[in-house]
């Protein structure tokens, strides 16, 4: 009579036992799954340093436009408790006169011509997601001394407070008096 092993193996036949085959595909899921999961971190960092920088930059344009106007005005008002704020250009001011407003705006720091908030018409958008409703406020380090504008924005892309950017700048206004920025 023939073994046991002799009759599950002929001779000349070779492979694998079907436990060998489950333990093999059990490892090598493993293997993939921990595989799949460091790539999807590795997405999500990617997308949340990419909005990071993205509304960084926008601060960052924002902020030097915001600096080219005030540096040039003659007085800024600030519009409801520092939600936005309007500057007068005086006529030695080479890239715009009259008035312009900055405004946050539904999220939005924008840009327009005027004295109000509602100008829809000549609006730009420098930055969005912005989370500070009330980031101007004017500043005098030294009473009797050229007045700053004060802005506080602090941008957040996403719902982590860990992507959210906050930048503060003081913009001496060269052009105006002691009482320029009301």
């Amino acid at each position: 009579m023939k073994s046991f092993v002799e009759r599950a193996r002929p001779l000349g036949e070779s492979g694998f036992s079907l436990v060998e085959l489950i333990v093999t595909m059990a490892v090598m899921g493993i293997v993939l799954g921990g595989l799949a999961n460091i790539f999807i971190s590795g997405q999500r960092t990617s997308a949340d340093a990419t909005a990071r920088m993205t509304s960084q930059q926008g601060v960052r344009v924002a902020f030097d436009r915001l600096e080219y106007d005030a540096r040039c005005a003659s007085t800024a008002a600030l519009l409801s408790s520092g939600a936005g704020v309007y500057l007068t250009l005086p006529s030695q001011c080479d890239h715009a006169t009259g008035t312009v407003t900055w405004c946050v705006n539904s999220g939005s720091l924008q840009r327009s011509t005027g004295t109000t908030c509602s100008d829809t018409t000549h609006r730009l958008t420098y930055v969005t997601s912005v989370t500070s409703a009330t980031p101007f406020s004017c500043y005098s380090p030294v009473s009797g001394s050229t007045p700053q504008l004060r802005v506080n924005l602090t941008v957040n892309t996403t719902t982590s407070n860990a992507n959210k950017t906050t930048s503060t700048d003081y913009i001496t206004m060269r052009n105006a008096s002691s009482t320029g920025c009301t």
